[in-house]
């Protein structure tokens, strides 16, 4: 049996692209960010503008999260991305930082914030991550 989407209209697929997306993001400290999105993770929507698929999103997330220098306090959807980002489980992540991986669970359900000291280790794992370069995959 044949899926239908509603808003679209052909084959399956026929409006995702196949080539890559050159994408320019504007980070909150005002760096530039340049990067391919896959074109397995774009689409095109009723206007012909491109849009991103659940996959691409993650990814743009992710990389926001490697590259942007937060003192603040983290909100549970930048410390998963983050963890995904550095190619994590709650489990390894835990380790790498010094905490429980219940801990872990709790920060990205948001019923806990992470400590000062919990949120230095995640900086220094980031900052060491971003200039060693990280594969970023979906």
């Amino acid at each position: 049996m044949r899926s239908h989407t509603p808003g679209r209209r052909g084959a399956p697929g026929a409006n995702l692209l196949r080539q890559d997306v050159p994408y320019a993001m504007k980070l909150a400290d005002g760096r530039r960010v340049y990067i391919e999105i896959p074109g397995r993770w774009t689409v095109r929507d009723r206007s012909g503008q491109i849009a991103f698929t659940p996959q691409g999103a993650r990814f743009l997330d992710r990389i926001r999260a490697l590259m942007i220098k937060t003192d603040g306090p983290a909100t549970p959807g930048y410390l998963r991305s983050l963890r995904e980002a550095l190619g994590l489980t709650q489990q390894e992540l835990a380790r790498k930082i010094g905490v429980n991986k219940l801990t872990i669970s709790r920060w990205e359900r948001g019923e806990l914030r992470p400590s000062a000291m919990s949120m230095r280790a995640l900086r220094v794992l980031r900052d060491r991550s971003a200039k060693q370069g990280v594969l970023l995959a979906g």
